[in-house]
């Protein structure tokens, strides 16, 4: 089968004239614009959070217990896109030039290159999905650490004197919180609590949480007393704990949680992270929020439960 001279014609026209550079100028551009959504799109525990977030995992290296998202890997990402439309920009200038004088043109180029750029992000999610529906088991020894929990000594909701050595041989659940926090400390206690329901009563007799708060200054045992009253959380299974801020912040540091506190609100930004440590006061697991992270956080808490009843 041959290619007739005007299929020819037509190719060398499509790849000289302004056709081609404007619409590949077009799919880079909404390209960009999509990585960028998928950037600052908020994470949560469906629809396009946890589609956004999923995708910043596998393509931004973001590492959902910490907050942080690798600046290497998101300029991987995008730089390649400005480099390849400087590149489309020299050698075909000229027939940019006059298509710039013909705006509905343009527009069409966009519309098509929008179009694709959202059905290969549709197909993407829809793979995730799938890939959700059938989800691996918990990977245990994948994810498993084994370096020292941090030690202090604070004050819980009750008054009491609260850190990992008084809760020797328990496994322990390390958070943080505070207590005027509009968004995801609330998320942070329900998925503590959820994932918890899911142990049986012998199974939470080896546990306990602990919740230091990211507020120091206002969070008193009062405070945090109240906390846990409208969360149901009771001592000795759960422990909102506050102390000076000299002891408290150098705390959140080794615990690696990122937090900035707007000035004009109050509101602090935080990475949300739960720590495992396993009876060894070793931190075992680091999880984050998220559906999948539940699932995770209470598989990886039978996991350090069993070992403990193995060891016995």
């Amino acid at each position: 089968m041959t290619t007739s001279p005007k299929r020819l014609e037509a190719f060398r026209n499509f790849l000289t004239g302004a056709a081609f550079p404007a619409f590949a100028l077009s799919l880079l551009a909404c390209w960009v614009i999509f990585l960028i959504a998928m950037l600052v799109t908020p994470a949560e525990a469906s629809g396009l959070g946890a589609f956004a977030e999923d995708f910043r995992i596998w393509c931004f290296g973001y590492d959902p217990a910490t907050g942080r998202t690798e600046v290497a890997y998101v300029m991987s990402m995008i730089l390649p896109q400005f480099m390849i439309a400087g590149f489309i920009g020299y050698f075909w200038w000229e027939p940019l030039r006059e298509l710039a004088k013909q705006p509905r043109r343009i527009a069409r180029y966009l519309g098509v290159a929008a179009l694709l750029v959202v059905g290969a992000s549709v197909g993407f999610a829809f793979t995730a999905e799938q890939a959700v529906k059938g989800e691996l088991p918990f990977p245990a020894e994948e994810l498993r650490t084994a370096y020292e929990a941090p030690q202090f000594a604070l004050t819980n909701q009750v008054r009491e004197t609260v850190g990992p050595a008084a809760f020797e041989g328990n496994v322990v659940i390390l958070t943080a919180v505070y207590a005027s926090c509009p968004h995801t400390c609330p998320l942070i206690l329900t998925q503590a609590k959820g994932a918890i329901a899911e142990l049986s009563p012998e199974e939470r007799e080896g546990l306990r949480v602990i919740a230091v708060t990211m507020d120091p200054e206002h969070d008193s045992p009062d405070v945090l007393h109240k906390l846990a009253q409208n969360h149901g959380m009771e001592s000795p299974l759960y422990n909102l704990v506050t102390g000076a801020s000299a002891d408290v912040e150098p705390l959140l540091d080794r615990m690696e949680i990122a937090r900035q506190r707007d000035p004009e609100t109050g509101i602090i930004s935080h990475a949300n992270l739960f720590l495992l440590i396993d009876r060894e006061g070793r931190v075992a697991y680091r999880l984050g929020l998220g559906e999948r992270q539940q699932r995770w956080l209470t598989s990886a808490l039978r996991v350090l439960l069993r070992e403990e009843a193995a060891s016995g």
